[in-house]
């Protein structure tokens, strides 16, 4: 539920996706700091109904104000059905960035009411990444946020935070990630893709290390959520069409037995697979 994951920024890379390979893959002993992130602040249930009322909100505003299609969709719910459990090679999914509302609005618009409120059962619902400035400001909105999967990230800090190999770890246990690729919002309305940080590529590889398994990769392009809440924007537009092509799994099978010997090498051709993958979903084939 990441009101900005514009800020996803960092989650998807950083400043410089030139980065150096000196620090160790998963942050420093602060990972024990960063998990506690992971449990609701107050109880699985309390998360449910938090994520369900995020989605009433969303679905009124895509559903309702607005109007949304999709293509290919059953292949992201397919996807979403089979994480969180023991063959699970994990899911991350990547998308453009073209509003704040991007992430969670369309998940709220894609997945049923159900999913949201019955999240204390299956544990299938994203996590997401978030700057910690924006999000995570006050302890009140932190509590908001960490009730709704969406852990907080430093700006300027890398690829080596621990909130980042989080993550990975969630990825390698089965679980959904979400992440913007480009790190930044383009307030385009979906029109084009900008530059992609290679921190797409680094959590396949350490998910990958991790667990054996190359998580599933699943590519969507979006269209017209800049309409719904533009650049400085605080309450969103009615009227606008949104449009959300699925696109087909990244193939990553060749790639990832390069993540020990040449991580760097691997996280660039990974990255540039996902760029593929985003264009051809753009394309909507």
């Amino acid at each position: 539920m990441s009101a900005s994951a514009s800020a996803s920024a960092s989650a998807a890379g950083r400043d410089d996706p030139h980065t150096s390979a000196s620090s160790p893959p998963h942050g420093s002993s602060d990972g024990d700091d960063a998990l506690l992130y992971l449990s609701p602040p107050g109880s699985p249930l309390a998360r449910s109904l938090t994520l369900s009322i995020v989605s009433l909100a969303g679905k009124f505003t895509l559903n309702v104000l607005n109007t949304t299609t999709f293509d290919n969709l059953p292949t992201l719910l397919d996807a979403v059905d089979a994480t969180s459990t023991p063959a699970s090679p994990g899911l991350i999914t990547v998308s453009n960035h073209a509003s704040t509302l991007d992430d969670p609005f369309l998940f709220c618009a894609m997945l049923p009411l159900s999913f949201f409120s019955t999240e204390h059962l299956h544990n299938k619902t994203r996590w997401s990444i978030c700057a910690r400035e924006m999000c995570y400001k006050n302890y009140l909105l932190g509590q908001f946020f960490r009730s709704g999967k969406t852990l907080p990230i430093e700006r300027g800090k890398g690829l080596y935070q621990p909130v980042m190999g989080v993550v990975a770890r969630a990825v390698a246990r089965g679980e959904w990630v979400h992440v913007f690729p480009e790190g930044r919002i383009h307030f385009n309305n979906g029109s084009s893709l900008g530059e992609l940080r290679w921190g797409v590529g680094k959590l396949v590889c350490d998910s990958y290390i991790l667990s054996g398994r190359v998580p599933v990769v699943l590519p969507f392009w979006h269209t017209g959520m800049t309409g719904v809440l533009g650049k400085g924007g605080r309450v969103p537009r009615t009227g606008n069409s949104v449009r959300v092509r699925v696109g087909e799994g990244v193939v990553l099978g060749d790639l990832v037995e390069k993540c020990r010997r040449d991580p760097e090498c691997a996280w660039k051709e990974i990255t540039e697979r996902v760029r593929e993958g985003l264009e051809k979903a753009q394309r909507g084939h």
